[in-house]
């Protein structure tokens, strides 16, 4: 007896990061979590009409992603799917002086956050599986 159904396996991830990326980890969280559950080749065309300044370094990373399928696993953009998308803490960078607050927030000082960006991209391949 034969069985025709197709399985799904998942054998590949592709990775795509960006790291010490010059924007509040918040504020790359609030676009990356509208993005999350989409195909990346739709992410990706969200992402380049969104108006926010963050959509843009997560189009990069996206791109990234997509060229990486490619090249290295000769896998199309439709047959990839967001397995996850994370975005880190990194370090906060150099002390600013704001004197315009004085003692309040901080006692004055601005500090210029970074974050880190970790894209994983998982293959669809189907298989026809039969018993025999």
């Amino acid at each position: 007896m034969t069985n025709n159904k197709s399985q799904i396996t998942n054998n590949k991830t592709v990775v795509a990061r960006a790291s010490f990326v010059r924007f509040s980890p918040r504020k790359l969280r609030l676009v990356a979590d509208s993005i999350r559950g989409q195909k990346p080749d739709k992410a990706l065309e969200y992402l380049k009409l969104l108006p926010k300044r963050s959509a843009l370094t997560l189009a990069h990373v996206f791109e990234q992603g997509i060229a990486n399928a490619k090249n290295n696993f000769q896998v199309s953009p439709g047959d990839l799917f967001v397995e996850s998308l994370q975005v880190e803490e990194g370090p906060r960078g150099p002390k600013k002086m704001d004197k315009s607050h004085g003692a309040r927030f901080d006692r004055g000082i601005k500090r210029r956050r970074m974050a880190h960006i970790y894209l994983k991209l998982g293959v669809r391949e189907e298989h026809s599986g039969t018993k025999s």
